[in-house]
Parts: C-alpha cells; structure tokens; sequence
C-alpha cells in the first residue's frame, strides 16, 4: 500500500516537473511575432493571416483586417490578457466588433512547438459566436525573424517587372523608412516618346502606410481603384522575399548590387482561391531618404 502511494506520489511530482518545464519552455518561447498559417490544415486566404503579438507583460496583440461601412478596410489591433499553463495558452479580454463590445475567452492546446512553428488545437472558445477568428479547431503559427530583416531590406524604389495579373499596369513603389510608401505609375503618352526619367508620374492623392513581419508585408491602400478601392481604404497582405543580386559591373565602379523582391497572396476570387504574385527590381541609383 506504502509502495503505491509512493509510486503515486512520484508520478504526480513527475507530472508537475514536466508541466512546469512546459510552462517555463513555452512562457519564453512564445514571446515574439507570430502570423497565421492554416487553419485546420488548409492554406488560408493571405488578407485573413491575424498577427499576434505576445509580450513579456502578459498582453497578447491581434493585428487583423476589420471592415468599416461595408467596403472600406484598414488594419487594427485588439489586446488581450494571455496565461500559460502547462500546454494550454488562455487568452481572455474585450474587443471591440461592429461597435460592440465583445469579450473573448479562448484556450489553445500546444501541439507542436518550436523556434519557429506553433501549432496548437483550440480547446474551448467561448466567443466562438462572435469571435473575429475563425471557427477552426487548428491553426498554425509562424514566427518572425527578431531582427525584422525585410524590414530595413523593403526601404528602396522597386520597379515591378512581373505580375501574375495581367491588367495590373506598370508601376514603380518606393518604401519610406517612417512606413509610408509612394506609388508611381506610368505617364500617358503624348504622342512624343518620354525620357527615361520622366517615365514615371506619382499618384499623389494616395498616401498609405506599410508594416512588415520579415516575411510577411500589410499595405494600406488610399484611393487606388488598381490595388483596393476609389476613395476608400483597402488592405493587402503578402508573403515577401527579398534577395540580393549581383548587378552587371561597372569598370569605373565597383560590381553594383541590385536587389529582387517577391510577392505572393492567395486571394479568394469568386469563392476559389487563387494565387497572385508580383515580382521588383530594385531601381538604381538608391533613392534618397524623404523628408
């Protein structure tokens, strides 16, 4: 009977001793940037990635795209409180939906866990019925890089030299360092073949902001009948590369280096998703910082 108990005893001492090794693991681990993957296994559609940022103060931030006056979108944020035990993550607080105020009482299971990857099984969702998540019972999170590297990489002129959407014209886009960006598109011609230099002509009523998740760019369009809505805001959301080339050498110079950045976005058209991708140059010489 003594040997049960004991036996007992040291299985329940050795539960807590790897739940708390849990707890300690996965309280650091999960401190950082993560965006959604798939949910239930399934791709999901790149405006529909939430971001969620966890901090040290126990606050859990969801970026998300959130509709106002039935088209127009911009990005906001909700915070919430989040707790870790053993491998359960409970994340709990208001939000504001449609004017409402909605409280989110939401536990996930961890199921896989590592540096980068996050896949956890949602328990129990007491918000379900007006939650902005989706109703998916598993969802996958990827980590972004802590040094941002696209981030800086991003702030060039970048002429796109490929679309998968062939009614998309001609453009150049410039990524400022304070997260705004300019848009250029070609001039109409005037019966005279333009100058190189001035090829390009500014869209000066847009004036939208950009953020980047190393792998992961949100822009904010204004008034762009091309890439969102006239007179209105639209958000895209895209997964991004960004690599560094060897240009063509210069004997007076040395070897330039020139830099190619892809997007791609899966993109729900007419109830099938699609895929959608651009491809940039970055345009040379590099462009001076703007006040």
């Amino acid at each position: 009977m003594k040997s049960s108990l004991r036996m007992g005893v040291a299985t329940a001492l050795l539960l807590l001793s790897n739940c708390a090794k849990d707890l300690s693991c996965y309280r650091d681990m999960i401190i950082g940037v993560w965006v959604e993957q798939t949910f239930d296994g399934q791709p999901v559609e790149t405006n529909l990635q939430n971001v969620h940022i966890f901090d040290r103060s126990n606050s859990r931030t969801i970026r998300y795209i959130a509709d106002f006056d039935g088209d127009s979108r911009n990005i906001v944020e909700a915070s919430f409180v989040y707790f870790v035990d053993c491998k359960i993550i409970t994340t709990i607080g208001p939000y504001s939906a449609n004017n409402v105020i909605v409280t989110i009482d939401r536990e996930e299971e961890v199921k896989r866990f590592n540096d980068t990857i996050l896949r956890v099984k949602v328990v129990e969702d007491r918000g379900s019925n007006n939650t902005f998540l989706p109703d998916v019972q598993e969802i996958v999170y990827k980590k972004t890089n802590s040094k941002n590297l696209n981030a800086k990489a991003i702030q060039n002129l970048w002429e796109m030299t490929h679309s998968s959407d062939p009614t998309v014209p001609p453009f150049q886009i410039r990524f400022n360092s304070d997260e705004t960006y300019a848009i250029f598109f070609e001039k109409e011609s005037e019966g005279e073949e333009d100058e190189e230099e001035g090829r390009w002509e500014e869209k000066v009523d847009e004036r939208g902001r950009y953020t980047v998740y190393d792998f992961f760019l949100t822009i904010t369009f204004v008034n762009n009948p091309i890439f969102g809505l006239p007179e209105k805001n639209d958000v895209a959301c895209w997964e991004i590369e960004i690599t560094e080339v060897e240009g063509e050498k210069d004997k007076e110079k040395d070897t330039a280096k020139e830099m190619t950045m892809r997007w791609s976005a899966v993109r729900n058209i007419n109830g099938q998703l699609v895929e959608k991708s651009f491809l940039f140059t970055s345009v040379a010489p590099p462009i001076e910082e703007v006040e």
